[in-house]
């Protein structure tokens, strides 16, 4: 079929519709033109940081009056709508349906993207879970709390290499196993051999 054709069959469809057919599947159609606009955005990188509106605590775009779950609120409002009175309810049950839908799929969004979020890493080293890790020394450990050494120890899953100080009285050589006992700095920890 000819693209202008199925445009003008599309036209007539919404000419035959009532004026409140035509407030819900309008909102519930420009909440899905932007809808379909965030996810593209989103899927090649230029997704925006969600700004709340409401006071409290921050969950980049999670709370539920920021765009994306109310987004969400405005498609299930609009088509649930529509819908509604398609199947001949009422105009009052149809925004009670509406209004129902739009906010079960606000609560959905909202918790889906905090969700997602909660899976986001920051990429930053948490040095602190190093404390009883397993390393080996990497640039030999001068005795006594001197600089200069070094150690290879996996920190949150990730092989990492920091500066280390030597709790014991003797030198410590490459190659050889310690055991990280404090965190002095966010680069550097306190270790004691093994044996």
């Amino acid at each position: 079929m000819n693209p202008f054709f199925a445009l003008l069959e599309s036209l007539t469809w919404w000419n035959q519709l009532s004026t409140p057919q035509q407030f819900f599947y309008g909102i519930g159609i420009v909440a899905g033109c932007v809808t379909v606009v965030m996810a593209a955005l989103a899927l090649i990188g230029l997704d925006h940081h969600d700004t709340d509106v409401a006071v409290g605590d921050h969950l980049d775009g999670g709370s539920l009056l920021s765009t994306k779950p109310l987004t969400g609120f405005f498609l299930g409002f609009g088509w649930a709508g529509g819908i509604a009175l398609d199947q001949g309810l009422s105009l009052m049950v149809a925004s009670l349906v509406a209004f129902g839908v739009g906010t079960v799929l606000m609560l959905f969004f909202a918790w889906l993207i905090r969700a997602i979020y909660s899976l986001r890493s920051d990429g930053t080293r948490q040095i602190a879970n190093a404390v009883g890790a397993i390393g080996t020394v990497y640039v030999t450990l001068p005795p006594q709390r001197q600089s200069g050494g070094q150690i290879n120890v996996t920190v949150s899953g990730r092989l990492e290499t920091l500066a280390a100080l030597n709790s014991a009285g003797r030198p410590i050589p490459s190659g050889e196993k310690v055991r990280v006992v404090e965190v002095i700095d966010a680069g550097t920890v306190l270790v004691e051999p093994l044996a």
